[in-house]
């Protein structure tokens, strides 16, 4: 069978024959008896089967009934889903600073706040734009070795001595007009910092540093000489908190949730607490679980109570 795309077949008149497609993959997908997806559409349970057989006198009564289904479902899987990625103040900042690196060709820094839509704006410029090279740093690639190791998977690089990793790594950036973009960056060494400072001067190309507070002051160094040189290459310092989130970026992350404004009130709420953005969508996509798509002030509240939040 032609895969649906349910998108589509909506902005349309739907035919008899998509009709039936979608509702025997429906069927398929859910897992449903016939008897459940017919008590879905308000029809007899042998009246579909009549329709999914062809065989049905007056199909044009039940295709509506189908297209129905369809928008409904949708929107469910729209609900029960993170939202889509939006601009939010936060994820302008971060962009604001990656874009400054990426044109400047100089290091900036973003920090602040966990979950507040940091690592989501790191996502979408790469996504968006080709020259940007994105890492994300754990504790076992805090180190130069593991920075290296990073950067030669993502730019093709072969080499395994140190050294000639390193100037491979040189010989590919430098006049690109790439920008390297690390996510995660509290974990880096001192001398990983360093190296990376390095690898901006020699390649003249742009980083972009985002993280927590702890990697602005590893790079600050409590005023120490030694830090001196990497503090300076800072062109932009960008601190980012829970307090930058407003209100009116809420309403843009969930706008497909179609949600009444006391529920986005709670929402703006977790967002201002040390959960911020991501636990507000972690009380939304679990209130649409549990609650089955009935998101309203009251289910949040209960969720909420469920999860430990505000308590």
């Amino acid at each position: 069978m032609e895969e649906l795309n349910t998108t589509t077949l909506q902005s349309e008149e739907l035919t008899t024959e998509q009709a039936i497609d979608w509702m025997k993959k429906y069927i398929a997908d859910t897992g449903k008896t016939q008897t459940a997806a017919a008590q879905e559409l308000g029809i007899s349970g042998g009246a579909l089967s009549s329709f999914l057989s062809g065989s049905y006198k007056t199909p044009h009564m039940i295709v509506p009934k189908v297209k129905n289904l369809m928008e409904i479902n949708e929107k469910k899987q729209i609900v029960l889903s993170d939202p889509p990625y939006v601009e939010t103040t936060v994820s302008r900042m971060v962009e604001n600073a990656i874009k400054y690196s990426h044109l400047r060709g100089k290091i900036s820094v973003v920090y602040g706040d966990a979950g507040i839509g940091k690592t989501q704006a790191f996502r979408h410029y790469l996504k968006e734009n080709n020259l940007a090279i994105g890492i994300t740093i754990s504790p076992t690639y805090a180190s130069i070795t593991g920075v290296n190791e990073l950067l030669a998977e993502q730019l093709g690089v072969r080499e395994r001595v140190s050294r000639k990793i390193t100037a491979e790594i040189i010989a590919r950036l430098k006049g690109s007009g790439r920008v390297i973009i690390i996510d995660e960056a509290q974990h880096l060494t001192v001398r990983a910092l360093n190296h990376i400072r390095c690898l901006s001067d020699e390649a003249e190309i742009g980083v972009c540093l985002i993280g927590n507070e702890e990697v602005y002051s590893k790079l600050k160094g409590s005023g120490k000489a030694d830090f001196a040189q990497l503090f300076s290459r800072i062109g932009m310092r960008e601190p980012v908190s829970i307090h930058d989130i407003k209100k009116e970026d809420v309403q843009k992350v969930f706008r497909v949730a179609e949600l009444a404004e006391d529920a986005i009130d709670i929402l703006y709420q977790i967002c201002q607490t040390n959960y911020g953005l991501r636990g507000a969508v972690n009380v939304f996509v679990n209130t649409a679980a549990v609650f089955q798509q009935e998101i309203t002030a009251a289910t949040i509240a209960r969720m909420m109570r469920e999860m430990n939040i505000g308590r």
